[in-house]
């Protein structure tokens, strides 16, 4: 649940409606904490882009497991090569925030001061640098700390809409809920 709520985040925040931004790629890592304090962080790259009224992601995980997720709209498709299966979903409703965080990203490329805005009930915190998103901290239902840091980040780049074609391997389980 935490990669989907991740990637309806950043789908949001592709589909704001002013042309800010229209395509995002950045590394990232990601570190959660449980209420136990027990740790663990995740380290990969992303691309996302906004193409008319079509959002699309790709989230390549590649430490401490390879696993990759495809965002396109409302659908995601989850590749889990170590388990040699492919999870096919939907996310059911997308709050409409892109206006908040539309007037969030004109702010802070001038001032790179913190915005907090709230989606289903978590409060998300988006530090910016140099005009770009730098830092996302939130705390998910689970009571878990989730901190992701993006580095090496691009905006507007030209992203080849085929980077986001799903090819579930035929070796692959495949689970759809």
């Amino acid at each position: 649940m935490r990669f989907l709520t991740l990637l309806l985040f950043f789908t949001l925040f592709l589909h704001a409606d002013d042309s800010a931004f229209k395509s995002i790629s950045s590394d990232f890592t990601q570190t959660i904490k449980n209420i136990e304090n027990d740790t663990i962080k995740y380290s990969g790259n992303f691309q996302a882009m906004s193409e008319g009224d079509n959002n699309f992601a790709l989230w390549n995980y590649k430490t401490p497991i390879v696993k990759t997720i495809y965002f396109i709209n409302n659908d995601v498709v989850i590749l889990e090569p170590d388990l040699e299966q492919a999870v096919i979903t939907s996310v059911a409703e997308m709050p409409d925030i892109s206006q908040i965080l539309n007037e969030a990203v004109k702010t802070n490329k001038l001032t790179n001061k913190e915005i907090t805005t709230s989606i289903n009930d978590i409060n998300y915190t988006i530090s910016f640098q140099n005009g770009m998103p730098a830092k996302i901290a939130y705390m998910d239902a689970l009571d878990n700390k989730i901190e992701i840091l993006l580095h090496n980040t691009l905006l507007n780049i030209n992203i080849d809409k085929l980077t986001f074609r799903v090819n579930i391997p035929s070796n692959y389980d495949v689970v759809r809920y």
